[in-house]
């Protein structure tokens, strides 16, 4: 068995399996059951770009870090439907061309829950809470950077429970 060699997650066919099977499935499933599966949507979403940091550009993963604090920390909406988007548009409106270029953990230490997990919930429930492991094992992964985020959301007006 091969791993990704980003998230290392434990399959065959690389960070393109990764992504196009595993990961589209979740998505696949947070869409089609958004009240269940699709309430910890942004959740998945940014677990999985900051595990697969080097598919998107650096300053890409401030982004998804300081929505993950917030979603995390500030009790933010993740649902799919986004009703509460909180601080992220004033954030991207105001210091997205601030955001630093954050460099990931080194591959396969970005947390010990991947998409794998996710994409083997047996139920919404299930779906939930590993989603809201795998944003925490992700958030703990960056811990250089935490300051940081909460230095950018308390910058909006936002203050962080941890």
């Amino acid at each position: 068995m091969e791993k990704c060699p980003l998230c290392g997650a434990a399959i065959d066919g690389g960070v393109d399996t990764c992504n196009d099977r595993y990961f589209g499935e979740v998505l696949a499933r947070e869409y089609d059951d958004p009240e269940g599966y699709g309430s910890v949507h942004l959740l998945t979403v940014d677990s999985y770009a900051l595990q697969h940091s080097e598919s998107h550009s650096p300053r890409s993963n401030a982004y998804h870090l300081v929505r993950l604090g917030w979603l995390l920390f500030c009790n933010g909406d993740g649902s799919i439907r986004q009703a509460n988007k909180g601080p992220m548009p004033y954030i991207m409106e105001h210091y997205y061309l601030e955001f630093p270029f954050l460099a990931p953990p080194p591959a396969g230490q970005r947390g010990s829950i991947t998409v794998l997990d996710i994409f083997n919930a047996k139920s919404p429930g299930e779906h939930i809470e590993l989603s809201r492991q795998w944003g925490i094992a992700v958030w703990d992964a960056f811990k250089e950077y935490h300051e940081w985020v909460k230095q950018t959301l308390e910058k909006s007006g936002v203050k962080m429970n941890k």
